[in-house]
């Protein structure tokens, strides 16, 4: 694959990409790293600090969300039917994060039903993570560091400075490092399908403090290409990098489901070390996998194929 950018300005990610010139390759008057978070090769980490790739000139310059609002669902006219929505269902209460706006944000910092949660969203590699925020005995906010790994959002915590990995939810640079954050299961799904479900869900609010544009779709091009925007490390052409997959851990062994699979099936039973595995596609958008021997259920990261295989490497794709 070849890493290809995209003239022009990418709208909320606060990147200039200069044709012809890998993100990868920009520099940047200050070093996201070296200089804001005072980290070297002394620093605890699971990665090469040459392996985080800066992708814009400062940290928290794509904002993150800390004071959300939010509006019924009849009243949520800065959506339509066909809008991709993070949603999440927790103690009882429905929210929805509109990808329109999480474009722009990447990060809200949430409390739901009396739970910190931070709803993370990475627009380069698909991929929607709900976490909690409290680490230890802390209750932080998580903001957007301005450094990615294998093209995925680096979040980092304001309690620690520890920098987090999105889609594996695990400290990978500074005090936290080897640390796995706690995770809720959220759903990726049309606002559609989520508020049909749940019509008493509440949805963000464009009224966020912020100047944005929140009718733009800055990652319509990035979509329809099969490039990425920033090196990953491993590579596989089974099917187009930016198909959209369900990967699950399953007692050690990924496995990734494509969304078009689930689609056309509803519900698909896949045999795994002589036990039924049966993953179901639910109304509001949801899907889960049921082990038939155990009862266990597992909750998967919804995302896209490039994403999902360069840290799965070992994966099984079904499809």
């Amino acid at each position: 694959m070849n890493h290809r950018t995209f003239a022009g300005v990418i709208a909320g990610a606060a990147a200039v990409v200069v044709a012809g010139a890998s993100l990868a390759q920009r520099t940047f008057e200050v070093d996201i790293l070296g200089e804001t978070f005072g980290f070297d090769e002394t620093t605890a980490k699971s990665v090469a600090l040459a392996d985080l790739h800066q992708g814009c000139p400062a940290r928290d310059c794509i904002p993150s969300i800390d004071n959300p609002k939010f509006v019924d669902a009849d009243s949520a006219s800065h959506i339509v039917d066909d809008d991709v929505v993070i949603a999440i269902s927790w103690k009882g209460e429905h929210r929805a994060y509109p990808s329109r706006i999480l474009d722009h944000h990447e990060i809200v910092n949430d409390t739901i039903a009396g739970t910190p949660i931070a709803i993370t969203w990475c627009p380069l590699c698909g991929s929607g993570v709900a976490i909690h925020r409290d680490i230890g005995s802390r209750v932080t906010e998580f903001g957007v560091s301005g450094v990615l790994y294998n093209s995925d959002l680096v979040l980092y915590d304001r309690a620690t400075e520890t920098l987090w990995d999105q889609i594996e939810a695990t400290g990978i640079v500074g005090p936290m490092t080897g640390t796995k954050l706690k995770l809720i299961p959220v759903t990726t799904t049309r606002w559609s399908r989520w508020r049909t479900a749940h019509p008493d869900t509440l949805v963000l609010s464009t009224d966020t403090g912020f100047d944005k544009d929140y009718a733009s779709d800055p990652y319509a091009s990035y979509r329809r290409s099969t490039a990425t925007m920033f090196p990953v490390m491993r590579e596989d052409d089974r099917i187009p990098p930016k198909t959209v997959v369900y990967g699950f851990e399953l007692s050690g062994q990924p496995v990734a489901f494509t969304e078009s699979l689930l689609q056309k099936h509803g519900s698909y039973a896949y045999e795994q070390s002589g036990r039924t595995l049966t993953v179901t596609l639910k109304d509001d958008g949801s899907v889960s996998l049921e082990d038939g021997s155990s009862g266990e259920r597992y909750a998967p990261i919804r995302l896209f194929w490039f994403a999902w295989f360069t840290f799965h490497p070992q994966t099984i794709l079904v499809r």
